[in-house]
């Protein structure tokens, strides 16, 4: 079967105008205060680049044959087909596992409550699906949760037809994210006393 990532629109948009800040700042530093400024400002940007890269460029979700994987700021989940109970999207996508652990997915939140009034009932009888007699916005395929939604059940659906290997349910720290923040962290403390 194959992957699938699902990564907000808003994360290309949000790299790109970084990189124009990141340009302007760096030319006010060398405007204003020469070589000198503009090497102190490389850590400055360096730090707040990871936590740019951190919080709105690396989130995902990752959909293939196995399962689903969140690519979440501080951890990563990985729920197999077969561990998985239901999917839900009120405030974000969220996994339900079959133990009862729900796991939200921070590249696919909710839409807001505004849009909910211009959900059409064309929309939402055939978002409610028989699951839901009130769906919200949230699970629309034009929100982050409802499309990310929309991948993970349609692979569920079809991963219910083969046999799958059965796991556990695997959270863990995202380490290489600690550590490119981390690191960028202390460049900054560093810079800044020395």
């Amino acid at each position: 079967m194959p992957s699938h990532r699902f990564r907000p629109r808003t994360a290309a948009v949000a790299l790109v105008i970084w990189g124009v800040v990141c340009v302007g700042w760096l030319w006010l530093a060398l405007r204003d205060g020469g070589g000198e400024a503009g090497v102190r400002a490389v850590p400055q940007m360096l730090f707040v680049t990871a936590l740019v890269w951190a919080i709105l460029v690396r989130p995902a979700v990752d959909v293939d044959g196995d399962g689903v994987r969140l690519l979440n700021v501080v951890h990563d989940v990985e729920v197999p087909w077969t561990r998985l109970e239901a999917v839900e999207t009120r405030f974000a996508l969220t996994l339900v596992a079959d133990d009862g652990r729900r796991f939200a997915a921070w590249a696919a939140p909710a839409s807001g409550r505004y849009a909910d009034i211009r959900m059409s009932r064309r929309e939402a009888s055939t978002l409610s699906m028989g699951e839901d007699p009130q769906p919200t916005a949230s699970a629309a395929w034009g929100s982050h949760s409802g499309a990310a939604a929309a991948w993970v059940r349609r692979e569920w659906s079809r991963s219910t037809t083969h046999e799958l290997a059965d796991g556990p349910v695997v959270v863990r720290l995202a380490t290489p994210v600690l550590a490119v923040v981390g690191g960028a962290f202390v460049l900054l403390v560093v810079s800044l006393l020395v």
